[in-house]
């Protein structure tokens, strides 16, 4: 193996960029303070998704048994949930779109630590409160962070506190 392919990596660890934006959003929005984000491994991978029919912007998982102890032992990090964002279809992201990302893989993290499913009603509220090309590469979104941005003016006649209740 020469060089410049040991320096090359499938996978990055980008902690230090979303971790602080998960933060933010565990911070602003009631739905998501059960999430413990220092417990989150943040990984950019280079590589495709598995499914090349359908975009996958990123995936959020528990970090299998064996592999959070290893890390453990490697740096003492306790991880128990790892998003991993692809580069692929997520390379030409402005902030905003990375923000609403984050918000969406975060809301998959249940109340008891389980993974849920993903689910249409999460995409229908993206789509209501963000725009119906909220990833697409020539637009953008509304920052979810900004102070005047709440879901409530964002979907209009559309919001439900309801909505966001069932998700808990």
């Amino acid at each position: 193996m020469d060089e410049k392919q040991e320096a090359e990596f499938t996978y990055e660890i980008v902690n230090n960029k979303l971790r602080p934006i998960a933060e933010k959003l565990v911070e602003k929005f009631d739905e998501l303070h059960h999430i413990d984000v220092e417990k989150i491994l943040f990984v950019l991978n280079y590589k495709s998704a598995k499914n090349k029919r359908r975009i996958t912007l990123a995936n959020t998982a528990r970090v299998p048994e064996k592999w959070a102890q290893l890390l453990y032992q490697l740096g003492g990090y306790n991880y128990k949930f790892v998003i991993e964002v692809y580069a692929k279809t997520t390379a030409a992201f402005d902030e905003n779109q990375m923000v609403a990302l984050l918000y969406r893989e975060l809301r998959r993290i249940g109340m008891n630590g389980e993974i849920l499913s993903p689910d249409v009603h999460d995409w229908w509220q993206m789509l209501m409160g963000l725009g119906r090309r909220w990833y697409y590469p020539d637009v953008s979104c509304r920052n979810l962070l900004d102070d005047e941005v709440s879901w409530q003016k964002l979907m209009g006649s559309y919001y439900s506190p309801e909505d966001l209740a069932e998700q808990e």
